[in-house]
């Protein structure tokens, strides 16, 4: 289909036109087709321009016959649309052209983003030497001088396409390169972070269970009952705030590995969410309104409830924090054909626009979270188990009027559908 429309003379549709090059060429927010994979030719996809039928066939002829895939084009306007329809690995190029000259086309396909890359050879009758300068000046990679021998046209082919293979050899090495220079970038970058937090995060319970201690030591059998019980419960939390840590480090750990345990079962969201939110409403009495709304009760799962429940209580427990006294959280429950969405609002202090891309990533925290404790480890846990469970996870936040966390899981694991 592509050979006869592109032999065809075409000027009807091309009568009109003026000589510039651009009118040709579609805009360039156009969808245009790839290059053509390895595997939908032999040795490469050759597009010869030229205005002379008898030079467009023997050229074809010979090309063919050395396993080449070739198209033709007899008209500038044809030339574009072949291009445009599948761009070639190599082009044969007249300069003596209708409408405008191979110069012209060269210079139009060099200043297109989509069509730089293509090898241009030149084919003229032309044998002078500013001829030859003016076709390396547009943008020629050869120009072969006709009449040509057919040996001579077969081996610069042979050469420019080699170098221009190897050269998109060399370019998807440098992306690959580039890509593990950032990746091993982005390690150093979080185990930095990850040693710069052991020794602030770490440091202060471990103090304050060594201070404390050293000083019930000091002090046995001087101090009261009440002051004794002061100073064990303060060296009660510091180590939960380190075993937290610990268990944080260790979970994420296994989260990135795929080592993480996962026991699917199936079970009551609506008794579950209850269960969950009671415990924060009893926790939080005094300090903040947790509420619980059910778009529909009776609503089942298959999932990893622990899991579950981690999640959860982590976007609960964050709601809380940034959230101010007497504030107001909500978790959402929907339940779907396919999909279950949970939406834990809160009417905190929000999160700034710049900073909601980056917020998922370990060791990563808000602009505005100020003296508010936090590892940045927290967010990034409940997306990779969000995704463990066969779900996704997105934000919505306003600064200084609260942020939604809108989890979708599917009703069973292997369905995936989201909330919308």
């Amino acid at each position: 289909m592509f050979k006869s429309l592109l032999t065809q003379e075409g000027s009807s549709h091309f009568a009109n036109s003026s000589s510039s090059p651009n009118q040709y060429l579609t805009p360039r927010n156009r969808q245009t087709v790839n290059v053509n994979p390895d595997f939908c030719h032999l040795k490469g996809n050759i597009l010869i321009i030229d205005d002379t039928p008898d030079n467009l066939r023997l050229l074809s002829t010979v090309l063919r016959q050395e396993g080449y895939e070739v198209r033709s084009a007899l008209t500038p306007g044809a030339a574009f649309m072949a291009i445009e329809a599948l761009i070639p690995d190599l082009i044969l190029l007249d300069i003596r052209m209708p409408e405008m000259d191979g110069y012209q086309i060269c210079q139009a396909l060099k200043q297109d983003d989509r069509y730089c890359q293509i090898p241009i050879i030149f084919l003229s009758a032309y044998n002078a030497v500013t001829d030859k300068v003016k076709a390396f000046e547009v943008g020629g990679i050869d120009y072969i001088t006709k009449p040509f021998q057919a040996l001579e046209v077969l081996s610069r082919i042979h050469v420019h396409l080699s170098l221009r293979r190897s050269q998109k050899a060399l370019e998807i090495s440098n992306a690959q390169i580039a890509d593990l220079l950032k990746k091993e970038r982005e390690s150093n970058r979080v185990r930095s972070e990850f040693i710069s937090m052991i020794s602030h995060d770490f440091r202060t319970p471990l103090s304050t269970i060594q201070g404390f201690a050293s000083l019930f030591k000091s002090c046995i059998g001087e101090l009261p009952e009440d002051q004794q019980l002061y100073f064990l419960d303060k060296i009660e939390k510091s180590v939960d705030s380190v075993l937290e840590l610990l268990d944080q480090f260790l979970l994420i750990n296994k989260l990135e590995q795929d080592k993480l345990s996962i026991s699917f079962s199936e079970f009551d969201l609506y008794e579950f969410c209850s269960d969950l939110i009671e415990n924060f409403q009893i926790a939080y009495v005094h300090s903040h309104k947790v509420k619980f709304t059910a778009i529909e009760s009776g609503c089942k799962i298959t999932s990893d409830p622990k899991i579950l429940r981690s999640i959860l209580d982590n976007l609960i427990s964050n709601a809380i924090k940034y959230s101010p006294e007497g504030g107001e959280v909500e978790l959402i429950l929907d339940c779907r054909s396919n999909s279950i969405c949970f939406q834990v609002q809160d009417q905190g202090i929000g999160i700034p626009l710049e900073n909601q891309d980056q917020l998922f990533e370990p060791f990563y925290r808000a602009d505005n979270t100020g003296n508010i404790k936090g590892t940045g480890l927290g967010l990034a846990i409940v997306k990779t188990s969000v995704e463990v469970l066969g779900g996704k996870i997105e934000v919505k936040s306003k600064l200084g009027a609260g942020t939604t966390f809108i989890i979708s899981l599917p009703v069973v694991p292997q369905d995936h559908s989201g909330c919308s």
